[in-house]
């Protein structure tokens, strides 16, 4: 039996989204419940979350096999008949792995600012040293804004006497 899929992209999107979902139900099975937690402890919203994209992305992997596309909105101005940007692409998942490699040695600001650099100019923003200050200040401030008044722990790395 074949099955025709037009979208073979949507179909993979829709898979990743539901490997992702199954994922986070496993991973949140390893998260150390405390023995004086109370009805919402640590496990409720990744199971929530998990539980959410698991059977959502099935239903959108269901509908897919089934032989429905989605159809682009009439305002995009994006050609669904045009081969993907490999190459975009590529760029944008090395500046996400970036972020992962850097955040524990560098820091969250470095790691964070070399992310957002990277993004910003695979998505069209000319070298400038404009994108490279926003990039530091944006992460720069986040940092500031989790680890002062929300009291989140972001790795400072090598800041770690600045910071």
């Amino acid at each position: 039996m074949t099955i025709s899929v037009k979208s073979k992209g949507e179909l993979v999107f829709a898979g990743l989204t539901l490997a992702l979902g199954m994922f986070i139900l496993v991973g949140t099975t390893f998260i150390n419940e405390p023995v004086a937690a109370s009805n919402v402890g640590p496990r409720f919203f990744p199971y929530a979350i998990g539980t959410l994209l698991t059977v959502a992305s099935a239903f959108v992997v269901l509908d897919i096999l089934r032989g429905n596309s989605a159809a682009p909105e009439e305002g995009e101005l994006v050609d669904p008949t045009l081969p993907m940007n490999k190459k975009r692409v590529a760029l944008l998942l090395v500046s996400i792995l970036a972020f992962a490699v850097l955040l524990e040695p560098a820091g969250y600001v470095i790691a964070c600012a070399v992310s957002f650099f990277g993004i910003a100019v695979t998505l069209g923003a000319r070298l400038s040293w404009r994108v490279a200050v926003a990039s530091v200040a944006l992460s720069f401030a986040i940092y500031l804004l989790f680890t002062r008044p929300l009291g989140i722990f972001l790795p400072p790395g090598v800041l770690a006497g600045i910071l």
